[in-house]
């Protein structure tokens, strides 16, 4: 680790930040802080302590004290701008395609970390979104009768549409493929239909394919005219549930292990 600070003047963060956002290197903040985002919507998050963690990829997270979901993010962040107003520290992050900005507001920061992680090792999934991408490529009519593959891995400017088709009336078609869909999955998939919406004209459709769905995420989705598809696993992979069955838990190993 290349530093860890308890406490930390501001300024002290300030040179912090400045030094290694722009590096390949995992920053860390602990404080209460204000959020403000700003692209093609507006949110804000008031005062509140959160962990903030900027990753080698240049990822951007703002994590609340529950839930293993941040309540703001950045996939990719193209520049950072440090300041300090007042006695608060103020660090932007913008993204510039699409032009987007999250604005965090640090009243007061009780630590910050920078370090070098390495991770060559490939997490092996069976049953995980790259499987329903292939299972729709090899029979789109898994998701609806009729449907027809344009492309995969759609580039837009709001990301890569997973999957990307007409439907039996030849309506345009934006798939997103989840496992555990939830609020980011809806907007992402919103982004995605407003960009193909821009370079097409007709009726476009954006539907979330994934194995499960929570009665709020499926109300917030229903909200902005989107659909949602569920997919059996099974159907994806026909051993899919020996898979499940032969994978061991901790009652199967001894109290040695």
């Amino acid at each position: 680790m290349e530093k860890l600070i308890s406490d930390p003047e501001v300024s002290e963060v300030e040179e912090i930040l400045e030094e290694y956002l722009r590096r390949e290197y995992t920053v860390q903040l602990v404080g209460l802080c204000s959020v403000n985002y700003q692209g093609r919507a507006k949110s804000k998050l008031d005062r509140g302590e959160r962990l903030v963690i900027n990753k080698q990829d240049s990822a951007l997270l703002v994590h609340g004290p529950d839930n293993y979901q941040p309540k703001n993010w950045q996939p990719e962040v193209d520049s950072y701008d440090v300041s300090i107003e007042g006695e608060e520290l103020v660090l932007e992050a913008r993204r510039n395609s699409p032009d987007e900005l999250v604005e965090i507001r640090f009243e007061k920061i009780d630590m910050v970390s920078v370090t070098q992680l390495v991770d060559r090792s490939d997490l092996k999934v069976k049953g995980d979104e790259v499987d329903i991408h292939e299972a729709i490529e090899e029979d789109p009519e898994i998701v609806e009768e009729g449907l027809k593959l344009v492309e995969r891995e759609k580039e837009t400017d709001a990301g890569f549409i997973d999957v990307f088709g007409r439907d039996s009336d030849d309506n345009f078609v934006v798939i997103e493929v989840k496992r555990n869909p939830d609020y980011n999955t809806v907007i992402q998939l919103q982004r995605y239909v407003d960009e193909i919406e821009e370079e097409f004209s007709g009726k476009i459709r954006g539907i979330i394919v994934s194995p499960k769905m929570t009665d709020n995420i499926l109300d917030y989705l229903e909200e902005r005219n989107l659909e949602f598809v569920e997919i059996e696993m099974v159907d994806v992979i026909a051993s899919y549930e020996e898979i499940d069955q032969s994978q061991s838990g901790l009652s199967d190993f001894g109290p040695d292990y």
